[in-house]
């Protein structure tokens, strides 16, 4: 019996080292993490890095723990809809570790970031961190009031607008106000034009709003966006206006909304989502009615694309520190699971693949913030972007849930059990993310569409091949010789867009799927070799270089062949930095 009980004594042990080693500073936890920021932002990073340590330790050490209180079971949003005395309140309630993790979000200032533009990248960087914690109940209204803050920053004739401003950008959530943007009916998701709740206007100039959403997030904002039918004779998005709701009128009484249910979801459980119902709930038109849909999508729409990629990736990243230091500690048959190469290719991958989605991202978030600053962006430059946060939205949510999945794998039995770490939470909120900002086929009907429509196709390989070319008088000879054989591959890319762009419409359907996932494998590539050759010369330094062979073998790019000698080399060597 003493052998057995050393065994569980030992396994026990072993367990405890690994609690403590991911209960530590989750942005040291990455050490590429510091490089990025200072690529991304270069001379202007290093007010942001001080704050990410400060964030990273908070994250693992206090927010965490309070996160995974909140998303059990017992404690989930509940609607009080009438108070004692039977009158309307339509209040949700929180457990109370709600609103110290809305704190702790809050009041790093990524909102206040939003005010000025060219400050997205810094604030997204924030919000990234605050994504190792998945959803955490505030990550998707953080995003929703991103829009709406976007949106009041873009018109002029609104008399509140700096009321708001201020209101939504205040560093405290207890203080603050928090957005929300309801699109979706009953009768239709991503088929917008089939909305059919209504805005009639009023004889002093106001709106009013009629009808049902389907699915609200952040059923308890303060502000609204949504969109309303402001011409009844028109049925397709022509007659959609974009609208903003206060959860108080303007003369501080409760405005005409009822919220029927809460939504019970597999993920993202402690953010309350809402049927709600609009009985004339007073609203203001988001500049002129007929601009409200093109408003809503290359706003509101454009921006939750670009949130969402960061939100799922800080959560892919958190999985994989979680699944990579098990495998570090957990031992089977004698040694680390570390040890074995069918777990140190599944972590090679994911940690190759996490680091190049960034990259992308973050070139993404760059390309905004100078079209932000830069009245007179070419449309060249729009389209780039347009496609840009797309792809990001679309190969994000298709590798993350995987990536996720795969390190409740690592840790086997253990992987699935909600006390045993956040892996089931983060997985769980994972695939809600998935769906949300258009799910895979919407996107890829929406490039198939701008590929006709505005030869995006091309002008996007185009711009990959600029981007990549630019780094052929690298001093480092194996980045030379990967150039050529990327640009390679973006021919048979703009070979296989012209094969796609004549094949019959059916088929299109699915050739673009086939198309936009080496699209998207190469411009993840591309971004990480230019930041592999910045931190080669910045810092003399080899790491993210070693992702990219990874990745370059892996996808087939060049022609050293996976299992050979050196592809175990750089296996190894990827899973240790």
């Amino acid at each position: 019996m003493s052998g057995q009980a050393d065994n569980h004594e030992r396994g026990r042990q072993a367990l405890n080292v690994w609690q403590q080693a991911i209960s530590k500073n989750v942005y040291l936890a990455d050490p590429l993490l510091d490089h990025t920021v200072d690529f991304a932002l270069g001379k202007n990073s290093e007010n942001l890095k001080a704050k990410l340590n400060l964030l990273g330790e908070n994250i693992a050490s206090n927010i965490e723990p309070l996160v995974a209180e909140n998303d059990f079971r017992f404690n989930l949003p509940r609607a009080e809809i009438y108070n004692g005395i039977g009158e309307l309140t339509n209040q949700i309630s929180h457990h109370p570790n709600y609103e110290k993790v809305g704190d702790a979000i809050y009041g790093t200032g990524m909102m206040a970031d939003l005010i000025q533009p060219g400050q997205l990248t810094q604030s997204l960087l924030l919000f990234y961190l605050t994504s190792h914690l998945g959803e955490a109940g505030h990550n998707c209204p953080v995003a929703c009031t991103a829009g709406v803050i976007r949106i009041l920053s873009k018109i002029n004739n609104f008399a509140e607008k700096d009321t708001l401003l201020k209101k939504l950008s205040v560093k405290n959530y207890q203080q603050n106000y928090t957005g929300a943007q309801f699109v979706t009916e009953v009768q239709g998701g991503s088929d917008v034009a089939q909305n059919v709740v209504r805005a009639e206007k009023q004889a002093d100039g106001g709106w009013q709003i009629f009808g049902e959403k389907w699915f609200c997030s952040n059923a308890n904002a303060d502000v609204m966006l949504m969109t309303a039918r402001y011409d009844k004779e028109s049925s397709d998005t022509r007659g959609l206006g974009l609208f903003l709701v206060k959860r108080y009128k303007t003369d501080g009484t409760p405005n005409a909304i009822f919220i029927r249910r809460l939504k019970e979801k597999l993920g993202t459980r402690a953010m309350a989502s809402a049927e709600i119902e609009f009985q004339g709930a007073e609203a203001f038109a988001m500049g002129a009615p007929e601009d409200g849909f093109k408003m809503l999508m290359q706003n509101v729409l454009h921006l939750s694309r670009i949130y969402n990629s960061f939100a799922i990736l800080g959560a892919a990243q958190r999985a994989y520190q979680i699944a990579r230091s098990y495998a570090k500690y957990r031992i089977a048959f004698s040694q680390p699971i570390e040890n074995y190469p069918l777990v140190q290719e599944r972590l090679a991958d994911i940690r190759a693949e996490n680091t190049a989605m960034l990259a992308s991202a973050l070139s993404t978030t760059k390309l905004q913030d100078e079209v932000d600053i830069n009245a007179s962006a070419d449309s060249r430059q729009l389209l780039i972007l347009r496609m840009r946060a797309n792809i990001n939205k679309y190969y994000t949510a298709t590798r993350s849930v995987e990536h996720i999945h795969h390190c409740i794998d690592v840790l086997a039995g253990n992987g699935a059990i909600e006390t045993f770490s956040s892996l089931p939470r983060l997985l769980r909120d994972a695939i809600v993310y998935e769906n949300w900002e258009g799910t895979h086929n919407t996107l890829r009907m929406q490039i198939l569409r701008d590929i006709h429509r505005y030869d995006i196709g091309t002008i996007f390989i185009q711009h990959l091949i600029e981007k990549i070319t630019a780094l052929e008088h690298s001093t480092d000879k194996q980045i030379v010789s990967w150039i050529v054989s990327i640009n390679a591959e973006l021919v048979k890319l703009e070979q296989r867009l012209q094969n796609l762009k004549t094949a019959n419409n059916e088929v299109q359907t699915l050739l673009v799927r086939d198309f936009i996932d080496e699209l998207c494998i190469l411009d993840a590539i591309i971004h990480l070799v230019t930041e592999a050759e910045h931190q080669l010369q910045a810092q003399n330094n080899k790491d993210k270089l070693k992702l990219v062979h990874w990745l370059l073998i892996k996808n087939n790019v060049i022609t050293e062949k996976k299992y050979s000698a050196l592809w175990m080399k750089v296996m190894a060597e990827v899973i240790n930095i």
